[in-house]
């Protein structure tokens, strides 16, 4: 059978410690899913890969080409360091990392699998070039030309205390949220991120970095298939994760993404990539709130706001009138409808629909939706086999 191998590169890690005696590992980690056409895992399979790094431009020249014989696992995904294979040109330890952008170039056999620039992550190997120091008073890291005061050293630089993302301290006044941690990350410039072959643009909302895209990935973090497919008996009975696709059409998935039940939403495997994750009801809650929600909105259940409905929805795409929608949020929020607990599909192009991971009671937990009529944001706690769409933030 012939097959085609799709090989997202997502996951590029380097660690690197900072003391003053280790240096950087020479080589990036790099694991991959393997498929088949009919998008199967290709299970415990050999495979070669060759590995490219382009100078400058993703055509520029091949500073370092090395190869891997591999076999996937019997989640189908394949690991391996680059920097580690067989090498056929260059050296990588002589790589000039700050000289310019570096491009890595991915060939399966014979077949290409694409270019894709290496961003800031695997530039630490430049850091063992780069002069790190401390002053004689203990207060100031210099790291290269770059020097910051380290608080609570030295008595002219007293510590700072912080809640760090507690609800007291991110959203003052709002009891519900008070001894919960909001993630305030930002997305640090970073505008898009690929996961499970699929690019996601991104969002910044008041310190919180979003996905600005429905999730559309058939896996959890580790590799694992979610279940799918499920019949109308099935979807309603199951108390595992699973997935559906609006009416079981593919067009629907390239438009909404995939609707999730409650309980993917919690697996230990981990639905969002790493360092991203569902968000709760309190994170919900900071973005309503810093689209100017107020406090005693935020915690009420149901029609909620003034327009911060309407700042989170696309301005297309939506069942006329679109009440209030000008996504000046950036958030495009589309109304991919949902799966009913029978099993049936319902309300597209009239109402979105998103999880939170937070529980309300066994049977149900807190979720989002917003209407075509409409500019509130309403919260309110559903069935947990209901199938509704799921945004990612970053921890």
């Amino acid at each position: 059978m012939k097959r085609t191998f799709l090989i997202p590169i997502p996951i590029l890690f380097l660690f690197l410690a900072l003391t003053s005696y280790s240096q950087s590992p020479q080589g990036i980690p790099y694991q991959a899913v393997m498929r088949n056409a009919d998008g199967t895992v290709m299970a415990n399979s050999p495979v070669n890969i060759t590995f490219m790094i382009h100078n400058g431009t993703a055509n520029g020249t091949v500073v370092y080409q090395e190869s891997h014989s591999l076999t996937s696992n019997a989640q189908g995904l394949v690991s391996c360091v680059v920097g580690n294979g067989v090498v056929a040109q260059g050296t990588f330890a002589t790589i000039n990392w700050g000289s310019g952008a570096k491009f890595l170039h991915v060939m399966m056999g014979g077949t290409d699998l694409g270019t894709q620039q290496m961003m800031s992550v695997p530039y630490a190997l430049y850091a063992v070039n780069t002069a790190v120091s401390i002053s004689a008073t203990g207060d100031t890291l210099t790291v290269g030309g770059n020097s910051v005061i380290v608080p609570g050293i030295s008595a002219a630089n007293p510590q700072v205390q912080s809640n760090g993302g507690l609800g007291a301290q991110v959203l003052a006044g709002n009891t519900t949220c008070a001894t919960q941690n909001i993630s305030v990350t930002g997305c640090g410039g970073q505008t898009s991120l690929t996961y499970d072959g699929r690019t996601y643009d991104l969002v910044e909302i008041g310190g919180q970095c979003w996905f600005a895209d429905n999730l559309a990935t058939d896996q959890y973090r580790n590799g694992d298939l979610i279940p799918t497919g499920l019949d109308n008996a099935t979807w309603q009975n199951t108390t595992a994760g699973a997935y559906a696709i609006y009416n079981n059409d593919l067009a629907n998935d390239v438009t909404y993404g995939k609707l999730y039940n409650w309980y993917t939403t919690v697996d230990s495997r981990g639905l969002c990539p790493t360092g991203w994750h569902v968000p709760t009801d309190c994170e919900w809650m900071y973005l309503e709130g810093s689209l100017g929600m107020s406090v005693t909105d935020q915690e009420t259940a149901g029609y909620r706001g003034t327009n911060e409905g309407g700042s989170l929805k696309s301005t297309t795409g939506w069942t006329s009138p679109n009440t209030g929608a000008t996504n000046s949020s950036g958030f495009t929020a589309f109304p991919g409808g949902y799966r009913v607990n029978g099993g049936t599909y319902d309300y597209i192009g009239n109402g979105g629909y998103w999880w939170s991971s937070t529980e309300y009671d066994s049977t149900s937990a807190w979720d989002r939706i917003l209407a075509y009529d409409y500019s509130d944001v309403i919260r309110v706690n559903n069935g947990k086999r209901l199938g509704f769409s799921v945004r990612c933030v970053r921890d």
